[in-house]
């Protein structure tokens, strides 16, 4: 009888390099977060709700009323830091992303591993934006590379991108997947921004204080 190969021995997936440091405990604090907020999380947190397994040292999450959302921090004990401007909880910075930063709201919320985080496809989605906005958030195109390699996504998935992304997205699961196996180039690489970058991508409007979703 033939045996079922596992994802780990088939070839077709990286090894797993396990949690991220301080994971476990962020995940945490994610959920006591969006338990009282009634907001999902985005960024860091959701990459690595997703599988993408990338450290993060703060926690983001989306809202559609910044207000509504800092009183229901507060009334639970996430108290805003005047200084920071920014919420905290044990020590961990909390960021609040409107629709103006995300993007409008997110088309899907999901829970993963009791947390409410954002779909994947919105995450892929703002995180490509961002980072083909400013070479500077190249972080952010690294999430995306994680994501793509670690699930895995494949080229398919850009159909569930915006147009004006999915031939940069195409182009990353080429160099994670392609059949060449060609490494992944420097993430900065000016040929890619050039190609892809904010001349093709426009700017989502910046708040005053920019959480690094």
């Amino acid at each position: 009888m033939a045996t079922r190969k596992t994802p780990s021995s088939s070839g077709k997936h990286p090894p797993d390099r396990g949690p991220a440091p301080g994971e476990e405990r962020l995940v945490a604090l994610a959920k006591r977060v969006s338990d009282a907020s009634g907001a999902p999380v985005v960024g860091g947190v959701a990459v690595i709700l997703h599988g993408g397994g990338r450290a993060t040292s703060d926690i983001d999450i989306y809202t559609p009323d910044l207000w509504a959302t800092h009183q229901r921090l507060e009334d639970a004990g996430i108290l805003w830091n005047s200084q920071r401007r920014e919420h905290v909880i044990d020590g961990v910075p909390v960021h609040m992303v409107g629709d103006e930063q995300f993007g409008g709201p997110p088309s899907r919320v999901s829970t993963i591993r009791g947390v409410r985080v954002v779909g994947l496809a919105d995450l892929v989605r703002v995180k490509l934006t961002l980072g083909l906005d400013d070479v500077k958030r190249h972080k952010d195109i690294a999430h995306v590379v994680d994501l793509i390699e670690r699930i895995p996504l494949k080229k398919d998935f850009a159909a569930r991108l915006p147009t004006r992304l999915r031939s940069a997205f195409k182009e990353l699961v080429e160099q994670v997947h392609g059949k060449r196996g060609s490494p992944v180039p420097p993430i900065s690489s000016r040929e890619y921004f050039a190609r892809y970058g904010a001349k093709r991508a426009p700017k989502l409007a910046t708040p005053r204080r920019r959480a690094a979703i």
